[in-house]
């Protein structure tokens, strides 16, 4: 799973964070501006993730598990941090890599799974 407890599910570094805050903002006619954060939990975070080099067996038990969550709140653990999050996750791509032919017969594939993991604020359901 995506929380840190498979080893074989940790994610490349470099790694991206993102921050952002979710505000409301009138614009006035002169120039002036009024900010407030918008909703209790006003900190927007999301991840860019990407797990290189993996075997085909574990990108297909990552996009199983993907698609599992029908678009649902899961676990993530964030590596920086070794925090926590519910995240979601609405797209993802993989890129495959023949890692090894011999006599025309495909003996393994590697891919690259990347993904969008954004915190989920809501109610799960």
């Amino acid at each position: 799973m995506f929380d840190g407890s498979n080893p074989a599910w940790c994610p490349a570094i470099p790694m991206t964070r993102t921050k952002e805050w979710r505000q409301r903002i009138a614009q006035f006619g002169d120039g002036y501006q009024q900010r407030t954060l918008d909703g209790i939990n006003p900190l927007n975070r999301s991840w860019s993730v990407r797990y290189e080099m993996k075997p085909a067996s574990v990108i297909a038990d990552m996009e199983t598990y993907l698609e599992a969550q029908q678009g649902h709140a899961f676990d993530f653990q964030d590596p920086a941090t070794g925090e926590i999050f519910k995240v979601v996750c609405d797209q993802w791509t993989v890129d495959w890599l023949l890692a090894k032919v011999k006599n025309g017969v495909v003996e393994s594939l590697n891919g690259t799974l990347a993904a969008e993991f954004v915190k989920f604020n809501g109610l799960a359901v």
